[in-house]
């Protein structure tokens, strides 16, 4: 679910009055408004629809075609009538745009608007995002059987032994994860200080490569936070799960930065896919192997054209492979790669993101510790490797996709 800060700066309401609003992007408009002008309306121009509870979204039909957006009012928590339209836009008209919450929304409603089909939140005055985020995870489940459910796995005997696990890690919060550790501040300190080196050593040609896994939430924060000259970009596969995405406008809203985005060449994964099949990644490692190659090496390759140094967030604790990880060495290519989180534990990562409420991806809450592509990545039980979600069906090993492969370090 995404939240939308009390003053929305993308979407914006029409100015009251008797004539037609005239066609911008991004307009939010009465009912009222949208009927007057629909049918001058061009259809490049996103707009959005503001309803009150009062209306019957049964009847709307034909209004609702080319309406990017409805955001549906609560005038009090204790009114329920719009928890209905959404189950209505969705099960009976068949609105396929998103949906909004707004009004008198607090943070115990927000699991029932996620599962009655809203995709975000606008968040009053004072409200915490943080504490909303929270909220979503406070009811591991639910009694009747209707409620749609994230599949864990696609081994039906393995998803039994792990739900249990799983909802039990459902409601434990945030705050449960989060555990100061003695010298956290000085590894803070000591990874703002690496950042603010590369910077420095790299004007203009250093960027940071996210995955959007909460390490590189952490270091997209700390940039961002203290002003630093350095780019932001991700690969997006095509295959990334949908939690993944969200982040991408979470944080072009929280930081005021634009994220840079890679994908593939859309020619290649055709290819691949009518070739081999859209799971042939698990067929084989050489396959599996070739895919990861399309998806991610040849876009980075892109990402990282016209820069000599690029920063990730991978930690020593993460795994085997990654025991080693120093803070800076020299990568395959001749470019600086810098490690800040490298001496970091998973504890100092969600103390960090306690303290400075940054936003995370929805399914390390379900048992994400790693998030991939989605054919590729599922959730682990308590114990296992923190990898060991990522090409499961694979034998033991490292189990990489070849874009951290490590040469030697820099010398001291």
């Amino acid at each position: 679910m995404h939240f939308v800060p009390a003053h929305d700066p993308v979407w914006t309401s029409a100015a009251d009055g008797l004539a037609p609003p005239q066609p911008r992007a991004n307009a939010l408009l009465t009912l009222a408004q949208w009927q007057a002008a629909c049918a001058g309306w061009p259809a490049e121009l996103p707009v959005g629809l503001l309803l009150d509870n009062t209306v019957d979204v049964g009847a709307l039909g034909a209004l609702l075609e080319g309406v990017a957006l409805v955001v549906l009012h609560f005038p009090k928590w204790t009114d329920g009538r719009a928890y209905s339209q959404a189950r209505l836009l969705h099960s009976r008209v068949g609105y396929q745009g998103r949906l909004r919450a707004a009004g008198d929304v607090i943070v115990d409603m927000l699991p029932l608007l996620q599962r009655n089909g809203f995709d975000e939140v606008q968040l009053r005055a004072g409200q915490s995002e943080f504490e909303a985020r929270r909220a979503l995870h406070y009811f591991a489940g639910h009694y009747q059987d209707d409620v749609a459910r994230t599949p864990v796995t696609d081994d039906p005997e393995r998803a039994a032994r792990l739900r249990p696990a799983l909802a039990r890690r459902g409601q434990a919060s945030l705050a449960g994860r989060a555990r100061r550790t003695p010298g956290f501040e000085q590894r803070v300190a000591q990874a703002l200080h690496l950042l603010r080196q590369a910077a420095a050593a790299h004007p203009g040609r250093i960027v940071q490569a996210t995955s959007l896994g909460v390490e590189g939430m952490v270091i997209t924060d700390l940039i961002a936070r203290h002003g630093l000259p350095v780019d932001v970009a991700t690969l997006d596969t095509g295959a990334l799960h949908a939690e993944t995405l969200a982040l991408l406008p979470a944080i072009e809203q929280r930081y005021g930065i634009r994220v840079e985005r890679f994908a593939p060449r859309p020619l290649d994964v055709q290819r691949f896919v009518h070739e081999h099949g859209a799971l042939a990644m698990r067929r084989s490692v050489e396959l599996r192997q070739a895919c990861c190659a399309l998806r991610k090496l040849e876009p980075m390759q892109r990402l990282l054209q016209g820069r000599d140094a690029w920063i990730t967030g991978l930690r020593r604790e993460q795994s085997e492979h990654r025991a080693q990880v120093p803070l800076q060495e020299v990568d395959g290519d001749g470019r600086s790669k810098y490690y800040p989180l490298a001496h970091w534990s998973e504890a100092d990562v969600w103390h960090y993101v306690h303290l400075h409420e940054v936003p995370y991806n929805l399914l390390h809450d379900q048992g994400f510790p790693s998030i991939g592509c989605q054919p590729c990545t599922r959730a682990v039980a308590p114990g296992e490797d923190f990898r060991a979600g990522r090409w499961w069906w694979e034998q033991d090993g490292q189990r990489e996709c070849g874009l951290h492969s490590r040469p030697q370090p820099l010398a001291a």
